[in-house]
């Protein structure tokens, strides 16, 4: 398992009044990606798991009513009485594989057939494949992004704030343990 320092995304709106604030703070998400082919050009990445810190402040005598999150089809939300527990928030959202659009890629994380006759081609190999050499990680900035708005409400009447952000996705190579003479080259 790679350890990547964590980093954060961090986005903030405020309503046209200026007295209502949405703080959303995400760490990049890391995942570890299988070796593609290489006429493979695009990456499709298996799910995500984020974890943002929210702030979500009403102004004054303004009560927030709800804080809703949405990372393509996901959402998570946030009512009324689970936001009196305080303006900091710390909200996960996992987001499934197939809500993901592919990622076009060249050159990352790529397996290539042992041409027949190479010294890496034999009838005991446990591989046909070997690595093409490369980058063993990489980010890939605004992959998706977050979606948030927080609703207060005073009375009858009612403000809502929004702000949108970029996310990154931070890939590792999870390259196969190769045996044999099939390795990497």
């Amino acid at each position: 398992m790679w350890l990547l320092p964590v980093l954060y995304v961090c986005a903030a709106g405020a309503d046209e009044s200026g007295l209502h604030t949405l703080a959303v703070a995400a760490e990049v998400a890391a995942v570890a990606v299988p070796p593609q082919p290489a006429e493979r050009h695009l990456f499709e990445l298996p799910a995500l798991d984020y974890v943002f810190r929210v702030e979500a402040r009403c102004h004054s005598d303004w009560k927030p009513e709800s804080l809703s999150l949405n990372v393509a089809d996901t959402r998570v939300t946030r009512t009324a009485a689970e936001l009196e527990n305080g303006a900091n928030q710390e909200l996960e959202l996992k987001v499934p594989s197939k809500q993901l659009a592919p990622i076009p890629m060249h050159d990352f994380c790529v397996i290539e057939p042992v041409p027949e006759g190479s010294a890496g081609k034999t009838e005991t190999a446990d591989s046909d494949f070997i690595a093409r050499p490369g980058p063993g990680r990489m980010t890939v900035g605004a992959a998706l992004s977050v979606q948030a708005s927080l609703r207060c409400s005073l009375g009858d009447e009612q403000r809502m704030v929004y702000v949108s952000e970029p996310l990154d996705v931070a890939l590792t190579c999870a390259l196969p343990e190769m045996t044999g003479n099939a390795t990497s080259r």
